[in-house]
């Protein structure tokens, strides 16, 4: 896509993982809601379904992407033994 970035995240616990404080709040597969403990963050652990909510690992992967360089996401992925999953955003032209 023109004028898209995609970055490579690794998935790993992305939906364990609190995307508002950081702790990691393990939980079934079988349990589809996020509740922190620590910071009271409450979210939809994850969700194929296109909606308007939040979901907390789409915000963990998107705050994966924004932590990384190019180089390092496409070091990453030529060294990946995992899946991966990607966050992409439109490019600011300068």
């Amino acid at each position: 896509n023109a004028g898209l970035l995609t970055v490579p995240v690794s998935p790993k616990n992305t939906s364990q993982n609190c995307s508002n404080c950081g702790n990691k709040v393990p939980k079934k597969l079988h349990v589809r809601w996020h509740d922190c403990p620590h910071c009271g963050c409450s979210l939809d652990r994850d969700s194929a379904k296109p909606t308007l909510r939040e979901h907390n690992a789409a915000i963990n992967i998107r705050n994966r992407a924004a932590g990384q360089s190019v180089l390092k996401a496409q070091r990453l992925l030529r060294d990946a033994r995992i899946g991966w999953e990607a966050y992409t955003e439109p490019v600011r032209s300068v």
